[in-house]
This record gives structure tokens, sequence and C-alpha cells, in this order.
């Protein structure tokens, strides 16, 4: 994982992708045994949210590929 201090004063993690679904099983993890906390919560939406962006702009570059190839 990299951490990135921005100008603004926010801190970015950049994570493989493997890091990055380890982040995901600990936060699931986390929020199932303590429901209430709202911060692991929310953190725990991010990271599903950011993931699914992800995931939907690798297969629309798959897609886009398999079809430039035909």
């Amino acid at each position: 994982m990299q951490i990135i201090h921005t100008p603004g004063g926010d801190v970015i993690a950049v994570m493989k992708a493997k890091e990055a679904v380890l982040a995901e099983a600990a936060l699931m993890r986390y929020v199932a045994g303590d429901p209430d906390s709202n911060l692991a919560a929310r953190m725990l939406w991010e990271v599903a949210t950011v993931n699914e962006r992800v995931e939907r702009r690798t297969e629309g570059a798959a897609e886009a590929a398999a079809s430039d190839s035909v």
C-alpha cells in the first residue's frame, strides 16, 4: 500500500487489488462484529463502491478490447 498526502491535507491510500480485497474482507468482519461502528460501516461502503466502479471499468475495457479485435 502506498499512502499519499495531498496539498489539501487529505490522505489517499493506493493499493494493489489483492490488498483492497483483504481490506474489504477485514472491514466486513469488523462491521459484522460491531455493527454500531459508523466509521467502519462508512469505510466498508466506500471500499465496496470503489471496487464496483473499478470492476465495471475493467469489464468495459475488456469488452471494448474484444470488439476491437473482431
